[in-house]
This record gives structure tokens, C-alpha cells and sequence, in this order.
């Protein structure tokens, strides 16, 4: 291998090293904390660590005075280290997405149910507020609690209680609109976010979903069934004045006042 040559390898193993390791520190961190992995720094390195093997593979082709089959030989080594350093990297990269997106996804959903979780229904809740106030659109919140969830935890086990609870998820999603935000608020207790929505409508949605799930027979497996009901409060976001803890106990009032009047009941204040 000649002196040209050489250059490009050395660059290049820099190069591939270096990415490795920037690679490896900002998973590392991101893991600790929460710091986003810069994909288009990785990229550039790997880039250019490519760039570097492929330039050795034609510095030793173009500077290398020997025989023909020397030099297909070189350039064969110098594609085929080029190709397998292409992979390593794309490999690496795909990972490192993967991991990030995982991550993403528990610090965002409830693990269970796969709805949002409670962090971001408070920041959910937080922005539509905010886009409300600039629209002067209506923003309704509903608070649902699960009446005889705990029963059916008692009686038969919490697999078959959280069987219930995957279902009645999928059920509510299926029932609302796709900008409509679904999270799980407390073991129990579902909040839904109805951005452009007035309380009244809202309750539509509300009793539509409501006797849909009283009237479904829930497997929780062996060949049992069991029936639930669900409790449900609405209130709507009153103006600019309105804070978003102020929102969430107006909303929690609404339930508390549906439960007053027993299990599967509405209020819509």
C-alpha cells in the first residue's frame, strides 16, 4: 500500500472510531439524560469515513505501478471494506434509532394500554389551552372513571383486570376522532382532550362510547366474560383565565358529581 493510500486509511479509521464513540456517548447520555441523539453529526462522520475508504481503494488503484491483476485485487479489498463499513455504520445507526424510539415511546405512553401517559396529557392539555385561546375555538376535557374495575381485580386477578383495561383503551380510541387526545390518567381513570369541541358535543361522544362499552362482554380469557361501566364527567375550558390545574379539577369535579348519581352515569357541566 502506497503513502496516498495510507492517508485515506488513516483518516478513515479516525473517522470510523470517532463515530463509534460520539455514537456510543450520546446513547449513553440519552439514556441518563433524555438528551435527543444528534442523527445528522453520526451521519456526517460515517459519511465521511465511507468517503475515506473508497478513496483508499482508488489511491491504490491510480498510484500503484504494478500489474493489472495487483490492482483489481486492490480495489476489490478496498469496495468490498467499503461496502462492509457502509453496513457496520447503517447498522449502528438503525440501532441507535430503535433504542431512541423505545425509549420515546415509555416516556410518552402508559405501558399497559398504549394511550398517552399522564405527563403528556398535562402538556397536551396545556397546548390545546393555548390554542384555544388563539383560535377562540371550544376545548372540552372528559374525566372517565372505570366503576367495577376493582372488582373484577378482586374476583378474578389483575391479568384479567388488565385485560379489561386494554380493550376498553382500544374501544374509546376507535370511538373519537384521531386529534382527539387519550391518556391514562390515574389506574383507572382515562382523560380525553377534545380540541374544537364544545362540552355538549363532547357528552355526545361521551354516550355513544359509554353505552357501547356497557353493553360489550370483555374477555378476560378461560372462556369468562365480564361486563364493565364506566363513569364519565365533562366540563369545557372556560377562557383565557382558566389555568390548566383549574381545568384538570373542574374536570375531576364533573366526575365526582356523575358518580353521585351511581355507576355508568354522565355529567356534562
Amino acid at each position: 500500500m502506497d503513502a496516498h493510500s495510507l492517508y485515506f486509511v488513516g483518516y478513515a479509521l479516525c473517522a470510523t472510531v470517532g463515530g463509534v464513540v460520539v455514537a456510543k456517548a450520546q446513547y449513553i447520555r440519552k439514556k441518563r439524560e433524555g438528551t435527543k441523539i444528534n442523527f445528522a453529526l453520526l451521519k456526517v462522520i460515517f459519511i465521511f469515513a465511507l468517503l475515506m475508504w473508497t478513496g483508499a481503494a482508488f489511491a491504490g488503484v491510480y498510484y500503484t505501478q504494478s500489474q493489472t491483476a495487483t490492482i483489481v485485487f486492490g480495489l476489490l479489498i478496498g469496495v468490498m471494506l467499503s461496502a462492509f463499513f457502509g453496513w457496520q455504520i447503517n447498522a449502528v445507526i438503525k440501532k441507535i434509532q430503535a433504542d431512541e424510539q423505545a425509549l420515546e415511546d415509555l416516556a410518552t405512553h402508559d405501558a399497559l394500554t398504549g394511550l398517552w401517559n399522564r405527563r403528556v396529557f398535562h402538556q397536551s392539555l396545556k397546548k390545546e389551552m393555548g390554542r384555544a385561546d388563539a383560535s377562540g375555538h371550544p376545548l372540552s376535557l372528559l374525566m372517565l372513571d372505570i366503576d367495577n374495575l376493582s372488582d373484577i381485580n378482586v374476583e378474578h386477578g389483575y391479568e384479567p383486570g388488565d385485560l379489561v383495561l386494554r380493550k376498553l383503551a382500544k374501544i374509546i380510541t376507535r370511538a373519537v376522532r384521531p386529534t382527539d387526545h387519550i391518556c391514562r390518567y390515574r389506574s383507572k381513570e382515562i382523560g380525553i382532550i377534545f380540541p374544537e369541541l364544545n362540552a355538549v358535543t363532547a357528552g355526545k361522544f361521551a354516550r355513544s362510547f359509554q353505552a357501547e362499552i356497557a353493553a360489550h362482554k370483555f374477555d378476560i380469557g378461560d372462556g369468562k366474560t365480564v361486563s364493565v361501566t364506566v363513569t364519565i364527567g365533562v366540563v369545557a375550558y372556560a377562557d383565557n383565565e382558566q389555568s390548566e390545574p383549574q381545568l384538570v379539577d373542574a374536570g375531576e369535579a364533573a366526575l365526582f358529581k356523575a358518580m353521585e348519581s351511581g355507576p355508568n352515569s354522565i355529567y356534562v357541566d
